[in-house]
């Protein structure tokens, strides 16, 4: 008798795979019948981490399955688009969640030693689509992320998802910190922004994407708040998170409102909420520096990475807190906690630049202040070291290297970074008197 060439291994694999079934059933006979009731609790817990780690690589070969499945024909065969839809219609789930088996399936192959150790059971699928999305949304640095890719696996194993992300976005500002300042800046053009609409029922729906530092304020705000909201009645405990985000968001818009009395923001710590970014001098001095600033949280962890560039920016006009590290890590200096631009000067300055921002040929509100000596070079907090700008151009003059000069009670002059200089000057009112 002849045996086909593939025989032998579509033998291995249907024995493969009646194996696993047997094995299945028979964990399934153990769980639910008597040897759950006799058995050890640390050998119940063992089995919960077994189910985990086998979970884990049954997801992976799910993927790498669907991998082979959509280089083949026997979706199309059965007359379907692709092998999503074919999934579906032979099992009960749903199209989105036969979507991600091939999903992953790709992800198997864009990052194969990653993959591999998925495969394993040795990282988490949050692993691997940490690594995947930063190949898709930096595509400057994919080709260094797959050079390092077996460093990074071995870092993966070791960290849990959240970590592990933090620890490769502080490894992607290390390979080419302008290819992650390009990226951020083109996604806060692209991707940033907040919706809120109403229902025909009048309720609100908010949607959007805020940018690190700006994210970070609400999150430790709403912490902040919803301590308050919760000591107000004993069911809060009960209630879901989002529903004691809402109260939280109502005392935040409160305080914003009236910033004095009862609806005044509740302290954490004995300190009012404020973003705090830590980073070393010398990176927030040096205009070519590479190593990122670190958001951190209420709790003092490392958050998110963000560009020195953008740590120099917060640095100009901002209720974030700044923490100087020096070249061994040590805390160096602390900025001011609160508003370095009072609210008296900020009216001067919007004032005596008519409410525009200075940049030429712009006429947008100005949102921001901007220091023409930076305030970490040792400019002063005065209004003749202040301007106005547009939140657009704030960011431009940040992240495209221009600087200015001059005085802003008279004339300005803006230079790029080719030394193309342009002016600007003032209403014809003058200056005001700040008192």
């Amino acid at each position: 008798m002849s045996v086909a060439p593939g025989a032998p291994r579509l033998t291995s694999l249907v024995m493969a795979r009646t194996a696993l079934e047997l094995a299945v059933d028979a964990l399934a006979d153990a769980v639910g019948g008597d040897a759950m009731g006799w058995a050890q609790d640390d050998a119940i817990a063992d089995t919960l981490l077994s189910l985990v780690a086998v979970e884990r690589r049954i997801t992976a070969l799910k993927g790498e399955v669907a991998a082979r499945v959509s280089g083949g024909n026997a979706f199309a065969e059965a007359g379907f688009r692709n092998g999503a839809s074919w999934v579906r219609s032979r099992t009960n789930e749903s199209l989105a969640s036969a979507r991600r088996i091939f999903e992953h399936g790709e992800w198997m192959l864009a990052v194969p030693l990653m993959g591999a150790a998925w495969r394993q059971g040795l990282v988490s699928l949050a692993h691997v689509r940490a690594l995947v999305e930063s190949h898709d949304r930096f595509p400057r640095v994919s080709a260094a992320l797959t050079h390092c890719e077996a460093g990074l696996v071995e870092v993966a194993k070791e960290l849990d998802p959240a970590t592990f992300s933090r620890v490769l976005l502080a490894k992607l500002c290390e390979i080419d910190p302008e290819a992650m300042d390009d990226a951020e800046s083109k996604r806060r053009r692209r991707d940033v922004g907040l919706h809120a609409s109403a229902t025909i029922d009048g309720f609100v729906v908010v949607n959007g994407l805020l940018p690190p530092e700006i994210g970070q304020q609400l999150i430790n705000s709403l912490v902040a708040a919803r301590d308050k909201a919760r000591t107000s009645a004993a069911e809060e405990s009960e209630r879901r998170l989002s529903a004691v985000n809402v109260d939280a968001l109502a005392l935040i818009l409160d305080a914003a409102a009236s910033a004095a009395g009862d609806a005044k923001l509740p302290d954490v710590g004995g300190a009012r909420p404020v973003v705090q970014v830590t980073i070393d001098s010398e990176s927030l001095i040096a205009h070519g520096a590479s190593a990122p600033g670190w958001i951190t949280s209420l709790t003092g962890q490392q958050v998110t990475p963000v560009s020195a560039r953008a740590v120099r920016r917060l640095a100009c006009d901002s209720v974030r807190q700044l923490l100087l590290l020096d070249p061994r890590g040590h805390l160096d200096a602390i900025s001011a906690q609160e508003r370095v631009i009072s609210q008296p000067m900020r009216k001067a300055i919007t004032i005596r630049d008519g409410g525009r921002c200075r940049f030429p040929g712009c006429h947008h509100a100005i949102r921001e202040i901007h220091h023409i000596v930076y305030w970490q070079h040792g400019g002063s907090t005065t209004t003749d070291n202040l301007v106005g700008l547009c939140s657009h151009h704030h960011h431009t003059i940040h992240d495209r290297g221009w600087t200015l000069s001059g005085d802003p009670n008279f004339r300005l002059t803006f230079t790029d970074r080719l030394t193309r200089e342009s002016h600007s000057d003032p209403p014809a009112q003058g200056p005001p008197t700040l008192t």
